[in-house]
């Protein structure tokens, strides 16, 4: 079979979990199929045109536009995300070229939302990473860091763009604003349905598409699987009167509520309590800042982004794992990096995180954005060494990358040969 995979970003020009997910899946499935990734990098953002290369068994069609984001206007950033002529021509020269039998959408956004329209024929699948075809900033919090409680015919979204693109003078907008952040939502959701099925890697995902009229029968939900060969790196017990190993492993973005923990931290002795905060420093430069001049330098230390492929050893030094979210989580691969490592989670009481921590069970679940929750929670950690221990025995063992691909071939199958015998 010839599988297109589409996605907006990719390796290694981007590293976040969709493109990591997306990477595997191309390697797992070049060895069966014929199979071709096309993703945008615009690179310095002075060159048009398409790269095509070689890797790991799989080819690539990188997509660059000239496109310089820091001298754009808020309509022009606006557009971008969603709507790209340019990017639509180089799709269909692909389809030309490559023939799919069958294509797996990812994510659309920063390409342009009628690629699935162009497609129309060819069976395909879109994977839900987010929220992004509900939702323009794709998650659902609003700037206040508050979760959205509903877009208010548009208004609640112009109110959201604008805090996002700053400015005082776009707030008077925000009445004229709104009809074209509900053009911009039926444009997407209307594209969306010409894809034949949904992926969903979390029930609550699932049953927000679902509220939204997405319906029921086109929906699979099926966890995002993981190389569990990568975790073969014994845990290192922590040894007996040493600080509480904690880590935060992933996106250092207010979104991800980092500063929760690093404020819940403040006042806990250096000899109870150690954080590791372990991501990419200078993507959001200023909230990093922040983070430093409200951490306790003896408690909590930031060790910048390290390679994938050194997770497993950072896990097997940490007692719990910390995601500490203020937005509605969907399938956080780091969970199931840290389940496959064996090492329990401690999160917020928010989204799927729910579904992929069970409470008292194998991790613990906090009040989101509650710093004084999240202080007591670390404390009764620090205090109750027995309760770690009984959480880690109860670690599950995630789904597997060869049991996710083997479902997933599976639904490529079922809808290949559907889409064959309709006439």
């Amino acid at each position: 079979m010839r599988i297109a995979l589409v996605v907006h970003k990719f390796p290694p020009a981007s590293l976040g979990g969709t493109e990591i997910y997306t990477l595997n899946l191309a390697r797992a499935l070049a060895a069966r199929h014929t199979v071709a990734v096309l993703y945008r990098d615009d690179g310095d953002g002075k060159q048009d045109g398409v790269e095509r290369e070689m890797r790991d068994g799989f080819q690539t069609w990188r997509v660059g536009r000239a496109f310089d984001p820091r001298r754009a206007n808020p309509a022009m950033l606006f557009q971008d995300t969603f709507f790209n002529p340019d990017i639509e021509t180089v799709f269909r020269r692909f389809l030309a070229e490559f023939k799919p039998d069958l294509i797996h959408f990812q994510h659309l956004m920063s390409l342009s939302y009628r690629l699935p329209a162009l497609a129309a024929g060819i069976p395909a699948l879109l994977t839900l990473h987010d929220y992004w075809f509900l939702c323009a900033n794709s998650q659902l919090i609003w700037p206040d860091m508050q979760v959205c409680r509903g877009k208010a015919w548009g208004l609640n979204c112009a109110r959201c763009a604008t805090a996002r693109a700053g400015g005082p003078v776009l707030r008077f907008a925000r009445p004229l604003l709104a009809p074209v952040m509900q053009l911009r939502d039926g444009l997407i959701r209307n594209a969306a349905l010409h894809v034949g099925r949904f992926i969903s890697p979390s029930r609550f995902l699932r049953e927000r598409y679902l509220a939204a009229g997405f319906s029921a029968t086109h929906f699979e939900v099926l966890e995002n699987g993981i190389d569990m060969s990568r975790f073969n790196v014994p845990w290192q017990p922590r040894p007996a009167q040493t600080p509480l190993r904690v880590t935060y492993l992933g996106s250092l973005a207010w979104q991800k509520g980092v500063h929760v923990l690093v404020e819940a931290a403040r006042g806990i002795s250096p000899q109870a309590l150690h954080i590791r905060v372990i991501g990419n420093l200078q993507t959001f430069p200023d909230y990093v800042q922040r983070l430093r001049a409200i951490a306790d330098p003896d408690v909590i230390t930031f060790d910048g982004a390290i390679d994938n492929a050194r997770v497993a050893e950072v896990l097997a030094n940490t007692d719990i794992l910390a995601v500490p979210s203020l937005w509605y989580e969907n399938s956080p691969v780091v969970i199931q990096e840290a389940h496959a490592a064996g090492v329990p989670v401690i999160a917020s009481r928010l989204g799927a995180l729910t579904e992929k921590v069970r409470d008292g069970v194998d991790g613990v679940l906090v009040a989101p954005g509650d710093r004084m929750a999240w202080r007591e929670a670390l404390q009764e950690l620090i205090s109750q060494p027995e309760r770690l221990a009984a959480l880690r025995a109860a670690v599950p063992k995630p789904l597997s990358f060869s049991e996710h691909l083997a479902r997933l071939q599976e639904i490529y199958l079922g809808d290949y040969h559907a889409n064959a015998a309709t006439p």
